[in-house]
């Protein structure tokens, strides 16, 4: 990461520690330990994933009994090599029953690590950040039998937007395959219900999950001094456009979930329709517990919509997928521009049109919202800020 990231960045566990807070990870925190030695070092404890060189920290704080797995088909070890794409290929399209009981699963055991450290922070005292990962509903969509049976595959609608691969975006994803899930082929109608089925098991799953951390919360008495965030890191397509998992620029992929529990906030328990954006997650958790920020942070803190969900906030957000690609997004529009693909450029009016099926770019009708939606997205997210907070930026 430090040769991703410009000279003397920190990273929220680091402000965290320094701030003295006990430090405690569970799962996956960065996407690989191998280029974050450094930042996994501010954990204090690191359960269920790799430890840096150097972490001194404590063992596991529970142990659980080896899970007797069916054989698979084991992966090579180069996930750069021709024989690690085939075989992902052939793994993609696993959905539907794990073969495992709900207390054999390592979602579930993480929920049990992280209700066992908050009986012991209750106990020491300690003020503490825990972050606690689950892996569903990641690919491959399978859970345990018993969420599984929740969901009958046979009343699950056609997934909305089908698949037209003259006006789609990604057309390869239309007439070969995903990046994930279903690579080598478009899924049958059946085949489409039984996954979207199996994608609401896997919420389940993990719905399930974190009400046992929140019930744990409330027994060990520290619900009412612990602030919660529930959040994914994207969003999901299901069969629309005939797209699967993320890997899009599209609304579908750009949504993500997000709640947000402060004691005594006057807005916990309501629905906030404003915009906020992955960016804002440290400046509001640096808000809420007097964390010494960085002052070139692009995020906003939105601790003023824990108080007051509906007032002014943000006029757009942002999205890069890569150097060549990237989208703005305001309540009505969202405009996308691409220097490799099909089309330049693309405009859905989202009121009229959700999932962006009908792309507005070259309509005259249009052409004055297109070049709004373009200027918006050269000037960035500064253009798109609260006035009030743009005023104080600038000051």
């Amino acid at each position: 990461m430090d040769k991703s990231l410009p000279p003397g960045t920190v990273t929220l566990p680091e402000l965290l520690k320094k701030r003295g807070f006990y430090t405690a990870v569970i799962g996956k925190f960065f996407h690989t330990v191998e280029y974050a030695d450094k930042q996994l070092l501010a954990f204090d404890r690191i359960e269920s994933y790799a430890k840096p060189p150097g972490w001194k920290g404590p063992g596991p704080i529970l142990t659980f009994p080896p899970v007797k797995r069916v054989p698979r088909d084991p992966a090579p070890k180069d996930q750069k090599s021709k024989e690690y794409r085939q075989w992902r290929a052939r793994n993609s399209d696993r959905y539907g029953d794990s073969g495992l009981a709900p207390e054999e699963e390592g979602d579930y055991r993480n929920a049990q690590i992280a209700c066992a450290l908050l009986k012991e922070f209750s106990q020491t005292k300690k003020q503490f950040f825990l972050s606690v990962h689950q892996s569903r509903p990641h690919t491959p969509l399978v859970a345990p039998k018993k969420y599984i049976d929740m969901y009958d595959p046979a009343k699950i609608p056609d997934p909305p937007a089908p698949p037209d691969v003259q006006s789609s975006l990604y057309p390869r994803r239309v007439t070969v395959g995903n990046p994930d899930i279903f690579m080598n082929r478009q899924p049958t109608p059946q085949q489409v219900k039984e996954a979207i089925a199996a994608y609401y098991a896997c919420v389940s799953f993990v719905d399930s999950n974190i009400g046992m951390i929140l019930d744990e919360l409330e027994k060990q008495g520290l619900a009412s001094n612990t602030i919660v965030f529930i959040m994914g890191d994207h969003g999901f397509h299901l069969g629309d456009h005939g797209f699967w998992s993320k890997y899009s620029m599209l609304e579908t992929t750009r949504r993500a979930p997000l709640w947000v529990r402060v004691p005594g906030a006057p807005a916990n328990g309501q629905v906030c329709r404003q915009f906020v954006e992955f960016v804002d997650f440290m400046p509001t958790v640096g808000g809420l517990v007097g964390l010494d920020l960085p002052t070139n942070l692009e995020g906003l803190s939105f601790v003023p919509l824990l108080a007051n969900p509906s007032q002014p906030w943000k006029k757009a957000v942002f999205m890069v997928e890569n150097e060549n690609n990237q989208v703005v997004r305001t309540r009505k529009f969202s405009y996308l521009e691409f220097k490799k693909g099909p089309v330049p450029a693309a405009l859905f009016d989202l009121e009229k049109d959700p999932w962006e099926t009908v792309n507005l770019v070259d309509d005259p009708t249009f052409a004055k919202a297109r070049q709004e939606m373009a200027e918006l997205l050269r000037a960035g997210w500064q253009a798109a800020l609260p006035d009030q907070a743009a005023s104080q930026r600038k000051e």
